[in-house]
């Protein structure tokens, strides 16, 4: 049987194509699967829980308080002391002096994708265990809270009713279901050409992208997609991401007033996808909230910088997706023009992650295999890759992202714009669990560390719509806490190993084993 030339029987369409609904419709059982609580045992959280010997971190003034006290009921912080008396009934987790920060907030990430270059129908159940642990990889690397920018919306609403009954270690998600595209705009691949069952298993989890077609059908999909979404995707570039010269389709005029008319009556934000300064320019024309990714083909001028402050959009950069997509591979040696210090820099750390702590955030074979496609920039040829449907990106776009989108983030964060963070992770060597990449490319280009903390907490909390809750440590807010061996405003590797995690005032995840001693209640 060749899949991939759509050269299928009946007998193996059944088969397959039963084999498929079923792994795809796995997230949406619930209590499908149990958490993975690693070295947390059982504790009741019936009463007050007191998180004791708390070093805290103000992530508004960046002081720090020792000795903190944070009191949990019902998963909100009650109160935040140094002297706060333990009484019968409560349960004491010991902080051990650890520097305590909010939870970290992840605002650009698709939870339920394959991170993948190429679908192999065989590898079916290692996408389902890869999408699982996207959920479990957040907490384990202290992001509590996630905006997923795109999804499968059966599979994501499975997957959130999981985690939201106790069946899977997951972070709060908010989400926008689809990505609101136009047939042929980004992301313009038709999902048959990946997988042959791609358009079976939507049935069972959806699309990741709407495709409508004109105007009539845009209001027709507005309306079902923005059912209990918290914001509205599009995308505006004019020119793809992958290895192809022709331009791709974009929203008419008409179709963006009615996408931001809706947004505005449904109190919904729109954030743009947005590659290219022709489409910067485009949609900075209307009420947009964030743009996600850097212009890459272009320097941004104090013009166009002031325009964004001056009308509050904020931006989620994801350098970490043009880091992962330094392609060298695309050449036998790096052109000369890609040969400067940021570039070179970036590309050594690119390196070292992909052969080295990948590993740890991606299935290994699924990993290898996204490895192993990057030979096709030679064997098959950069002009030949999107005929022979192989989805390897642009590299010239990427390497622009690192050269360009450097320059504009640095004068973004000069003027005042509101910066949050995310990785992208569910791309193609983007991975969940590397949050900390993003952070330390802000430390390479200058920023304070209070200022990496407040991207990945207080901002990512306002761009998400969140403040209200959570990205600060105060009472009445999530009790969403992350225990540092190191001291992140001092030490960017901190970021890389969390020593404990709390959501919702529950510890979901601790790196050495912890005990509990039930008779006085208390865990360390």
């Amino acid at each position: 049987m060749d899949v991939s030339k759509g050269k299928i029987n009946r007998r193996d369409f059944l088969k397959y194509s039963g084999l498929a609904g079923a792994a795809l419709a796995l997230p949406a059982a619930p209590g499908c699967s149990r958490p993975n609580l690693r070295n947390v045992p059982a504790i009741d959280y019936r009463d007050e829980t007191a998180f004791t010997n708390c070093t805290l971190i103000d992530v508004k003034t960046g002081k720090i308080h020792e000795k903190q006290t944070i009191l949990s009921k019902g998963g909100r912080i009650v109160r935040i002391d140094s002297a706060i008396p333990v009484v019968p009934g409560m349960t004491v987790i010991d902080m051990k002096d650890r520097w305590v920060t909010p939870g970290l907030i992840d605002t650009h990430c698709h939870t339920t994708a394959s991170p993948v270059f190429s679908f192999d129908l065989t590898d079916i159940f290692k996408h389902v265990a890869q999408q699982k642990r996207h959920y479990e990889l957040c907490i384990e690397s202290g992001v509590t809270t996630v905006r997923d920018v795109g999804s499968f919306p059966g599979a994501l609403h499975g997957f959130i009713k999981d985690i939201e009954t106790g069946h899977l270690k997951g972070p709060r998600v908010t989400y926008c279901n689809s990505i609101l595209n136009i047939k042929g705009g980004h992301p313009e691949i038709d999902p048959s050409d990946i997988n042959f069952f791609a358009k079976p298993a939507a049935l069972f989890i959806g699309m990741l992208m709407t495709n409508f077609e004109d105007t009539e059908e845009l209001k027709d999909v507005i309306q079902e997609n923005a059912e209990g979404a918290s914001f509205l995707k599009i995308t505006v570039d004019n020119k793809s991401v992958f290895c192809r010269k022709k331009d791709i389709a974009v929203y008419s005029d008409e179709q963006l007033r009615h996408i931001f008319d809706f947004g505005q009556k449904r109190g919904l934000p729109v954030l743009a996808h947005c590659h290219r300064k022709w489409g910067f320019d485009r949609a900075i024309q209307y009420p947009l909230h964030s743009f996600e990714h850097m212009v890459s083909d272009a320097y941004l001028s104090d013009t166009d910088v002031e325009r964004l402050v001056k009308k509050g959009i904020a931006v989620v950069p994801t350098m970490t997706v043009g880091q992962a997509y330094l392609m060298e591979e695309a050449w036998n040696e790096l052109p000369h023009r890609y040969k400067d210090d940021r570039i070179l820099t970036e590309l050594k750390e690119r390196n070292r992650y992909l052969q080295t702590e990948a590993f740890h955030h991606c299935n290994e074979d699924l990993h290898r295999k996204n490895l192993e496609s990057l030979k096709y920039y030679q064997t098959i040829g950069r002009d030949k890759l999107w005929k022979n449907k192989k989805f390897l990106v642009n590299p010239d776009l990427y390497f622009g992202m690192v050269r360009y989108g450097s320059k504009n983030l640095q004068k973004m964060r000069d003027a005042g714009v509101l910066i949050g963070c995310g990785i992208d992770a569910g791309m193609p060597l983007s991975y969940f669990g590397g949050l900390y990449r993003e952070l330390e490319i802000y430390d390479r280009l200058g920023f304070s560390g209070i200022e990496i903390l407040q991207c990945a907490t207080l901002n990512n909390a306002r761009i998400a719509g969140l403040q209200d809750t959570t990205g600060a440590l105060e009472p009445g807010k999530y009790t969403d806490l992350v225990a540092w061996d190191k001291n992140p405003l001092t030490d960017i590797a901190a970021f890389r190993s969390p020593a404990l995690v709390v959501r919702d005032g529950k510890l979901l995840h601790s790196n050495t084993p912890l005990q509990i001693d039930h008779r006085a209640g208390r865990v360390g």
